[in-house]
């Protein structure tokens, strides 16, 4: 059996504070991406989103990193491995949004091994486990 190869993939956050203590999160959301480029996409489309909130300043510095060399110098960090950054203030509230490069490791169902607690499907008795993105049943021993 061959050992699956990784792949290089992003972990991006995007958490808004009530405040800028981070106590108070009121909204998180999550994704991965195995393109720097879609993860870097993103963020710019949250702050373009969010400039009509902004004070004159926080535009002004919002938009020189989304048209200017801010997401340019984060698109290199990704490329070299290294995670990145972006933080605004907008209405009272803090954001922000990371990016950090991992290895995705996506085996196929035969890689896997029945974990204590794992449920069995009841039909075939193989043990149902988890794979991202989809659900991987494990092949019995014969």
């Amino acid at each position: 059996m061959r050992a699956p190869h990784p792949t290089r993939a992003f972990w991006c956050e995007r958490i808004t504070c009530r405040t800028w203590d981070a106590d108070d999160i009121v909204d998180v959301s999550r994704y991965a991406t195995t393109a720097p480029a879609e993860a870097i996409r993103r963020i710019r489309a949250d702050v373009r989103e969010l400039t009509h909130t902004l004070s004159p300043i926080e535009r002004h510095r919002a938009l020189s990193w989304v048209d200017g060399g801010g997401c340019v110098g984060a698109m290199g960090a990704l490329h070299r491995g290294e995670p990145c950054g972006f933080s605004l203030s907008h209405q009272g509230r803090w954001t922000e949004w990371s990016v950090r490069p991992y290895l995705e490791f996506l085996p196929d169902g035969r890689a896997l091994i029945p974990v204590c607690g794992c449920p069995l499907d009841r039909g075939t008795g193989t043990a149902v486990l988890w794979a991202p993105e989809r659900t991987v049943r494990s092949m019995r021993e014969e």
